[in-house]
C-alpha cells in the first residue's frame, strides 16, 4: 500500500466517523469542521488561508485573478473586464483572488460564496477598508447565494475549487453554476485539473477528462481560447493538466435551467 493510498484510507475513516456524529453531512462540512479550523489557526496550505505553501496570501492570487481577466478579454473580443461588470466568485475564501477583484470593480459589483464561514470571516478581517468602499457581498452559500443569483452576474470564475469537489457533491456544485450563469451571456471561467479518466488524489482531489466537465456545464456552451492549458501538475501517482475551461449562456435560460439539478 502506498503512502497516499494510506493517507486517503485514514482520510475517509476520519469522515465515517464524523457521520457518525453528524448524520447526512457533506464531504465538504466535514472539511470545513476538521481542516478549517487548523488552517485558521495557522496551518500551512496551497491556497487556503494566510500560511500558504505557495508565497504571500495577498498577493499569491494575483496570478490566478490576472489569468481570468485574459481568458474573459480574448473571449470578450480583445475587450478587457469593464469596472462595471459583476462578477461573482465560487470558494472565495479568504479573498486571495477576489480581493484583486474587488479593488478593480465598481461598488457593490462583487459577490463571493464559500462553504467555510471561518475563511469569510478571516477574509473580512483582513480586508476590511477595502470590504468598506466597494460594499463586496460576501457569504456562506445559505446566507448570500440568493443575493448573488439576483446581481445576475456576467462573470463566475472558481479557481482550486472544482478539483475538490466530492462526487457525491457534484450535482449541487454543477446546479449552483447554473443558476447563478442564468443571464444570457453570462460566462464561467473555471480552473480544472485534467486526466484521461477520473481519478482521485491525494486526500480530497479528483480531477476528470475535459469532456467530463463540459457534459457537466450544459447547456452552457464550452469556449475555445488560446490559453486554456497553464501546467502540468504532479499529484503521485498521477500527471495532471491544469487548465482553465470558459462557458457562457447564449441562449435566455429555461425555469428548468434554473431549478437545481439535484431537485428534479
Amino acid at each position: 500500500m502506498t503512502k497516499n493510498t494510506t493517507k486517503k484510507k485514514n482520510h475517509d475513516a476520519r469522515f465515517q466517523r464524523w457521520l457518525k456524529s453528524n448524520p447526512g453531512g457533506s464531504f465538504s462540512e466535514f472539511f470545513d469542521q476538521y481542516h478549517v479550523p487548523q488552517i485558521i489557526e495557522g496551518g500551512q496550505h496551497a491556497s487556503l488561508g494566510r500560511n500558504l505553501s505557495t508565497g504571500d496570501w495577498k498577493t499569491s492570487g494575483r496570478g490566478s485573478y490576472n489569468s481570468v481577466l485574459r481568458v474573459y478579454t480574448e473571449l470578450n473580443g480583445g475587450h478587457p473586464l469593464p469596472p462595471d461588470a459583476r462578477v461573482c466568485e465560487i470558494g472565495c475564501g479568504t479573498l486571495r483572488i477576489g480581493s484583486h477583484f474587488i479593488n478593480h470593480l465598481n461598488p457593490g459589483n462583487f459577490s463571493g460564496l464559500d462553504i467555510s464561514k471561518s475563511l469569510i470571516e478571516d477574509g473580512r478581517q483582513a480586508y476590511s477598508d477595502l470590504l468598506a468602499e466597494k460594499k463586496a457581498v460576501l457569504g456562506t452559500f445559505e446566507e448570500a447565494f440568493d443575493a448573488a443569483v439576483a446581481m445576475a452576474p456576467d462573470l463566475i470564475f472558481a479557481y482550486n475549487v472544482a478539483c475538490h469537489i466530492h462526487p457525491d457533491e457534484e450535482r449541487t456544485f454543477y446546479s449552483r453554476l447554473h443558476q447563478l450563469a442564468h443571464k444570457k451571456g453570462s460566462r464561467v471561467i473555471m480552473q480544472v485539473l485534467v486526466h484521461p479518466t477520473s481519478v482521485r488524489y491525494q486526500e480530497s482531489g479528483w480531477a476528470h477528462p475535459a469532456h467530463y466537465y463540459m457534459d457537466k456545464m450544459r447547456p452552457l456552451e464550452f469556449t475555445m481560447h488560446t490559453q486554456q492549458f497553464i501546467k502540468n501538475v504532479k499529484k503521485a501517482p498521477h500527471t495532471l493538466a491544469s487548465r482553465i475551461l470558459a462557458f457562457q449562456r447564449t441562449q435566455k435560460s429555461s425555469v428548468m435551467d434554473l431549478l437545481p439539478r439535484f431537485r428534479r
